[in-house]
């Protein structure tokens, strides 16, 4: 089944998932959509595929299986693509576990999740789980109407994690013709640190509760949003995950230097080093509005899935995070949530009292039995 990839099983039908189906259904691939809520398949089922606009042109793309049932997407896909927010990978790879043959491909985009999914499939009878992942999703997009996605950026660069590590060149070679972008990391780590959202995301919007509150997200979230001093928030929270990713060998860049390289920002805002220079120099991203409310996944996903991820990783480092650990504070209380609780720790991932030399050979060697 591994020797190329034709038919890919789409997971979620959001941005991300709307934005795969087109690009690859415009490129070839036969595509099916697999979702949880009828709600959101129905006006699909009704278009029969995706309507797409933007930087890929604009055109319709065909699909034939729009399914609640995962064994249906999945029965004869090469590539199974995973592309629901992080929140949901617990239960995603759940209700996939039954259904994944030997020889299918499983890909998180985003990923970051670390061990996450890898110890779900375990749980669910998958002794050795195989799987890929990049640092986040290939497009900038939107839904702009229920059957119909606006692709602003497809990415120019995309770190591609696998785990375990062992297996790297061999699923490289057979995902890259489907995403020419990626780039190989060392490990799984290496596409934890790149989740750029989790420290831009959270500040942003914390810094405009307000504003957001007020207007209900009527301005735009990166070129109004993200001031000097929201900026000076993200460039500090970037030098606290750069130095827990050095601590722990991971491969990282700085983010403006990322943004820049994935095509988003200028190479002016490069050279600046700033924050706020890559977002107002960022065209794909000048029109985004705002959330309508703080009940939205720039805080539910990328708070308890980004930051509270990475300041784990730092207390396993043994590298200090406070201005992550101050965030996460404010975003529980602005929220009433318990984050923390709630979030992506060690011990959720199987790793509690994991030493940096455990997890390093967990994660090049995968699971034994």
């Amino acid at each position: 089944m591994e020797d190329r990839v034709r038919t890919v099983a789409i997971l979620g039908v959001g941005n991300g998932g709307c934005a795969a189906a087109a690009d690859l259904g415009r490129r070839g691939f036969a595509v099916r959509l697999c979702g949880r809520s009828e709600q959101t398949l129905r006006p699909l089922r009704e278009r029969g595929g995706i309507q797409y606009t933007g930087a890929l042109d604009d055109g319709f793309v065909p699909v034939p299986v729009i399914t609640q049932d995962p064994a249906e997407a999945l029965a004869g896909a090469e590539l199974v693509l995973l592309t629901v927010p992080t929140q949901a990978h617990e239960a995603v790879a759940a209700g996939v576990a039954p259904h994944l043959k030997p020889g299918q491909i499983l890909m998180a985009s985003p990923g970051h999740t670390l061990l996450l999914i890898p110890s779900v499939l375990r749980r669910h009878g998958i002794r050795r789980p195989v799987m890929c992942e990049t640092a986040t999703l290939p497009y900038i997009c939107r839904m702009a109407g229920p059957a119909e996605v606006r692709i602003t950026r497809a990415s120019r660069d995309l770190v591609f994690g696998v785990f375990p590590a062992r297996e790297t060149e061999r699923l490289h070679d057979l995902v890259a013709p489907v995403y020419p972008a990626i780039r190989p990391g060392g490990s799984i780590l290496d596409t934890v640190f790149p989740y750029g959202n989790a420290i831009h995301h959270p500040p942003a919007t914390l810094c405009n509760a307000g504003r957001i509150e007020a207007t209900g997200g009527e301005y735009y979230h990166y070129f109004d949003g993200i001031t000097p001093s929201v900026g000076r928030l993200i460039d500090v929270l970037d030098r606290e995950r750069l130095a827990v990713a050095r601590a722990l060998g991971a491969s990282v860049l700085p983010f403006v230097e990322q943004f820049h390289r994935s095509g988003y920002t200028t190479e002016a805002a490069r050279e600046s080093g700033l924050a706020y220079e890559a977002f107002h120099q960022s065209e794909p991203d000048r029109w985004i509005k705002a959330p309508a409310s703080l009940d939205h996944r720039f805080l539910n996903e990328d708070v308890p899935f980004g930051l509270v991820l990475l300041a784990e990783l730092g207390r396993l480092a043994g590298v200090p995070t406070p201005s992550m650990d101050h965030l996460i504070r404010l975003a529980c209380i602005a929220t009433g949530q318990d984050f923390r609780a709630s979030g992506l720790t060690l011990a959720r991932m199987g790793l509690a009292g994991v030493s940096r030399a455990e997890l390093e050979r967990l994660l090049r060697d995968g699971y034994r039995d």
